[in-house]
């Protein structure tokens, strides 16, 4: 090793700044290409260098004696490059997935899904205007009943009370207009 990367090291063990400073001009450039080279993103390499040097700041006095510090870095580098590109890889995998569940549904269904959610847009409109503030909270945003009752300034039973009430009016409403509306909506808003 380098004497003078070995002081740098050992300065930055003993939460030297300046020796901080030193290694991060030594090796942000190098690593910087490193992981654009691999990544072919300019940002996920800046974070992945910056996140980095944040950690061996975090961790300067657990860190290790070493031969060499360029061969260190390195390979601290390597192992966040790889553990990027496996997240990017399930990132696509869970996209391609949706994508193809997506694909799955037919027409019909679509236009089935769209007009259930239409008719319950229209029958929340009847109701009155907190009762449709609750029910929108909780069904459609999925705040908790603690969450709502702080929002609103109302008790956490009063919000379970025009949750309830909401519930029972639309089932009702829709049961009139489509009873095979009811099936669907109920399943994703009304249980």
């Amino acid at each position: 090793m380098d004497k003078n990367e070995h002081i740098v090291w050992q300065g930055l063990r003993q939460a030297d700044t300046a020796a901080f400073n030193t290694l991060f001009e030594m090796y942000w450039e190098p690593l910087f290409q490193y992981a654009y080279k691999i990544l072919r993103s300019k940002e996920d390499a800046e974070e992945l260098v910056q996140d980095l040097f944040i950690n061996i700041w975090n961790k300067k006095e657990q860190l290790p004696e070493v031969n060499s510090v360029q061969a260190y870095v390195h390979t601290a580098m390597r192992n966040r490059v790889l553990n990027n590109l496996a997240k990017q890889k399930i990132k696509m995998t869970v996209l391609e997935d949706a994508v193809n569940t997506c694909d799955k549904f037919s027409v019909s269904e679509k236009i089935e899904t769209l007009e259930s959610e239409k008719l319950l847009a229209l029958c929340m409109r009847s109701l009155p205007q907190k009762m449709q503030e609750v029910f929108y909270l909780h069904r459609i945003n999925e705040l908790s009943i603690a969450e709502i009752a702080t929002q609103t300034n109302t008790s956490p039973q009063t919000v379970r009370n025009q949750l309830n009430a909401a519930c029972k009016k639309l089932r009702a409403m829709l049961a009139k207009s489509a009873p095979v509306i009811l099936i669907v909506l109920q399943k994703k808003f009304l249980n």
